[in-house]
């Protein structure tokens, strides 16, 4: 792997380690962290000749988030979610964005679920989606190709 692979894995490990816990704690995704994770992540991703996987995986990723924001609006569909999606989907691209939005979204339906059976998930709630788009990404950088 290319030290600049391997620079762009880590600090996007970091990076989705904060969303994620900030996701739980605050309910918020901050931009501080996904809007230079998608300038830098298309940056590298254009120098290595991966743009359009890159592209791809960005616009399946936008396209999914999208459509919870259209349904059930923005308050209960996070733009923070599209935003950390769009740079994961740079990164993953594609085929295997839809590898780790299958992952992301399993584990927040097994979470949900368990909350569920346990009475601790109200019915007005939502559940962050970061922390499983934390687990897909962690899977894609560095587990098995």
């Amino acid at each position: 792997m290319h030290p600049v692979e391997i620079l762009l894995r880590a600090a996007m490990t970091v990076g989705v380690l904060i969303a994620a816990v900030t996701d739980l704690r605050a309910r918020r995704i901050p931009n501080a962290f996904t809007l230079p994770a998608i300038g830098i992540t298309t940056g590298v991703r254009l120098a290595q000749g991966e743009a359009i996987s890159a592209m791809a995986g960005a616009l399946i990723a936008a396209l999914v988030f999208l459509l919870p924001v259209a349904i059930v609006g923005p308050e209960r569909a996070g733009a923070g979610d599209l935003k950390l999606g769009v740079a994961l989907g740079l990164l993953a691209g594609f085929p295997r964005v839809i590898e780790l939005l299958l992952i992301a979204f399993g584990v927040t339906a097994m979470a949900g679920l368990v909350l569920w059976i346990g009475r601790r998930l109200p019915a007005d709630r939502t559940l962050p989606m970061a922390p499983g788009l934390a687990l897909g990404a962690l899977w894609i950088m560095w587990g098995p190709a």
